[in-house]
């Protein structure tokens, strides 16, 4: 039975919509109990959520928000802001970081490409729900950009988050992207939203420059069709599904 209550409490884990992940565990350990949630696989997958939503952590060395993904950890389990200069490891069992330090990248493309997608964002985005993370690979010699955006309004019933990844090959110029957005609405009802779409392209130029105007040109090109397919299903829904669900007069029959 313990194994069942893992698989359960795993896949809640995974489902629970960006800001209510505390509520989630709480009411867990209610139902399942200390000793499932204790367990290893647990905890892994509880690590795995902030991974998966690009959760923004603080870290000691610079006092500044950090963007963590799979994509920005090395072997050693560091994951990296290299625009902070910064590599920390985060616990399995606190899920704080437990270890920070100082570290030197360098590469001219990386800090080309930060400087733009920080303007893009500053232009386009509430920045004070956005954080991002540009990460040099050398192992894998590519670029990786992080788009993060939790915007929680609790009080009136509602969270979403915008998570898009875009991962430069330094040598082909390939561009793949990875765009996934949720909205979770709860007030007298359960409405969840969701979205997974992917791209493919490629950035032009020769200089550092002009490769790292390609690359946010693209991601602004393509986040901005979502946004724009996103809106004609809005209002396709409000004027033929939602609204034909609305008394047309309350029940005083006076409008």
């Amino acid at each position: 039975m313990s194994s069942e209550f893992v698989s359960v409490a795993k896949y809640i884990i995974k489902k629970t919509p960006i800001g209510h992940l505390g509520k989630s565990l709480e009411n867990l350990r209610a139902v399942v109990g200390e000793e499932v949630m204790d367990k290893d696989d647990v905890k892994k997958e509880i690590h795995a959520y902030g991974e998966n939503h690009l959760s923004a952590v603080n870290n000691d060395v610079t006092n500044s928000k950090v963007v963590i993904s799979p994509l920005t950890k090395d072997s050693e389990g560091f994951y990296y802001d290299q625009g902070q200069k910064v590599k920390f490891k985060i616990g399995l069992e606190s899920g704080a970081v437990e270890e920070a330090q100082s570290v030197e990248v360098h590469n001219d493309l990386r800090d080309a490409i930060e400087q733009k997608v920080k303007k893009y964002l500053e232009k386009c985005y509430k920045m004070d729900v956005t954080r991002y993370n540009v990460y040099f690979d050398s192992g894998a010699n590519k670029i990786v950009v992080l788009i993060s955006v939790h915007n929680l309004n609790l009080k009136s019933f509602w969270s979403g988050e915008w998570l898009s990844t875009w991962e430069l090959d330094m040598g082909s110029k390939h561009i793949k992207g990875t765009l996934k957005a949720n909205t979770y609405y709860y007030e007298e009802g359960n409405i969840q939203f969701n979205l997974d779409t992917k791209f493919d392209g490629n950035a032009k130029g020769g200089d550092n420059n002009a490769i790292a105007d390609s690359l946010v040109e693209f991601i602004k090109t393509s986040e901005n069709s979502v946004q724009l397919e996103l809106e004609k299903v809005y209002d396709e829904l409000s004027e033929n599904y939602i609204k034909p669900l609305r008394r047309k007069l309350p029940v005083t029959g006076t409008k």
